[in-house]
């Protein structure tokens, strides 16, 4: 599979897919466009597994967790990331905001 075609996966809404096929491509490959595609997908990944976090239930705290270590990640992404427009670092302070939000919220 193609970066392109994991861009494609992400336009259909296809979150985890698109996230689970740029992690190997990603490992072996830090281009700009492998790179770009690794963070967004890593990004619509957090977000979907906050918005899975509703309750301090198991599965809820299962979901933080996991986006937590997703959220560590992008920052350690985020030096090697060509970001001009400084959008990718206002998406990065989001997260952040929407992790203590969630946090709260479950804890």
């Amino acid at each position: 599979m193609t970066v392109k075609e994991v861009f494609e996966l992400r336009r259909e809404g296809k979150i985890e897919e698109a996230y689970q096929t740029i992690l190997p491509m990603y490992k072996v490959h830090h281009g700009k466009y492998t790179t770009l595609a690794m963070f967004w997908c890593a990004v619509d990944m957090m977000k979907l597994l906050l918005s899975r976090a509703t309750s301090n239930d198991t599965e809820s705290l299962h979901a933080l967790a996991e986006a937590e270590k997703i959220y560590l990640s992008l920052q350690h992404l985020y030096p090697n990331l060509r970001d001009d427009d400084g959008v990718c670092q206002q998406t990065l302070l989001n997260l952040g905001e929407a992790l203590k939000t969630t946090r709260l919220r479950v804890q």
